[in-house]
């Protein structure tokens, strides 16, 4: 058996002699990736995903970036430059868009101004309508599910469930026990 030294080493030994050292030995075949240039603000599409660049650095764009903006807290308040950095002021940032002690002089200068009654009346009485609304809401989607027969437990099995109030008389019972809820909040509040 004849062992010689292959041409790509003997490539290679000269690419080291003439201090060329980066220098290709073999010629090889495959796949080279296009490079495409991207510059600030440019979107594309790769692999699934979307992608930005935004302050040089490349970004993946996701479907939560809105909710991750909505729920960002800078690190002092927009208003007196104090530091976020308390829970409570924080609280209060997602709150009102401010800290805890730009709230308390906001509802004091409401309160010495004389209108800090009608605007907590108008608040209360926008949460309360909110509370109804979603409540109804909740109740008519699970009145709505009565008419499905078959339930599936915990453990996998499915139950067949009979017996009850009709849908309407039960809708009609709510209707009367929510405005008779209104009611009683209204005459309580007046």
């Amino acid at each position: 058996m004849r062992k010689g030294i292959s041409e790509s080493k003997v490539k290679r030994m000269r690419n080291l002699l003439t201090k060329k050292y980066g220098d290709k030995t073999r010629i090889r075949s495959g796949y080279t990736k296009k490079l495409e240039e991207r510059k600030e603000g440019d979107t594309w599409f790769e692999n699934g995903k979307k992608w930005t660049i935004k302050n040089g650095i490349r970004r993946n764009v996701s479907k939560f970036n809105k909710a991750r903006k909505i729920n960002k807290i800078p690190l002092k308040c927009p208003k007196c430059s104090k530091p976020l950095n308390h829970p409570a002021h924080k609280a209060m940032y997602r709150r009102w868009g401010m800290c805890l002690t730009c709230v308390s002089k906001w509802e004091e200068k409401m309160k010495k101004d004389g209108t800090y009654d009608d605007w907590y009346k108008e608040f209360d009485e926008k949460n309360f309508n909110a509370f109804i609304n979603d409540v109804t809401v909740e109740y008519n989607e699970w009145v709505e599910s009565r008419n499905n027969k078959h339930f599936i437990t915990e453990a996998g099995d499915i139950e067949e469930w009979k017996g009850g109030k009709t849908n309407d008389e039960l809708k009609e019972k709510f209707k009367s026990d929510v405005s008779e809820l209104i009611e009683k909040r209204n005459g309580k509040t007046n």
